[in-house]
């Protein structure tokens, strides 16, 4: 484990449980096929096996991690073919919540839309990675809250959990962040029209587009850390 024991009295263990163990994952402290140890685990943290078990429940439906009946929980693998299902996923996902979004969407969500699009270029040039990734989780979920399938949400951010809270080669790229700050305006402006079409394709095709993104991915990821 890196750094200080971290302090879990602000919010649900098991939330601050997750967050802790996402980034251990994605710096490596924990690496792929590594099994992990219940009773290690809460005794370094200082808490207790129940919040540990319910927050590894949660990380496997992230598919961080992977529970072996009667044989234990290891880390999972990460390879760009799981990039591209993740990507082929959410895609989906927003496609079908675009549906009803768009019914409920006003001019008023859209106009807080772009200011957090201007935020995310703004943390992009700042260089501030921790704020770009929560901000764009943000963006995301205004109008992915908006859908009348109140799951949908719940699936997005569990998926997306396991491409935020990976090993990367790269923190930032201003190239492919400028294209999806590109992306999430065309977005915005379908939404305006009420074009539930324009609005899929720059999220389904575009957006979340492996094969768009793909020259993107693979310098991001660093997947000859994580074979290592």
């Amino acid at each position: 484990m890196v750094g200080n024991k971290p302090n879990f009295h602000m919010l649900s263990l098991r939330e601050q449980v997750c967050d802790y163990l996402r980034k251990e994952i994605s710096q490596m402290s924990m690496r792929p096929g590594d099994p992990i140890s219940l009773r290690k685990v809460s005794s370094e943290l200082g808490i207790g096996i129940t919040p540990l078990r319910d927050a590894l429940l949660q990380l496997e439906g992230e598919g961080m991690v992977t529970i072996l009946p009667r044989k234990g929980i290891i880390i999972r693998d990460f390879s760009l073919k799981d990039v591209e299902n993740y990507y082929g996923t959410l895609g989906m996902i927003e496609a079908e919540a675009l549906k009803t979004a768009i019914l409920h969407i006003t001019k008023e969500h859209c106009a807080i839309m772009r200011q957090i699009n201007r935020h995310i270029w703004e943390s992009t040039e700042r260089k501030a990675f921790s704020d770009h990734m929560e901000l764009n989780r943000t963006f995301h979920n205004v109008y992915l809250g908006l859908s009348e399938n109140t799951y949908l949400p719940v699936l997005w951010n569990n998926i997306s959990s396991r491409l935020y809270y990976s090993p990367t080669a790269i923190v930032q790229m201003e190239e492919w962040d400028r294209v999806c700050c590109d992306q999430h305006e065309n977005l915005i402006d379908a939404l305006e029209k009420k074009d539930v079409a324009s609005a899929i394709h720059w999220m389904k095709d575009e957006h979340w587009g492996f094969k768009k993104q793909k020259k993107y991915l693979e310098k991001y990821y660093d997947f000859k850390k994580i074979k290592k």
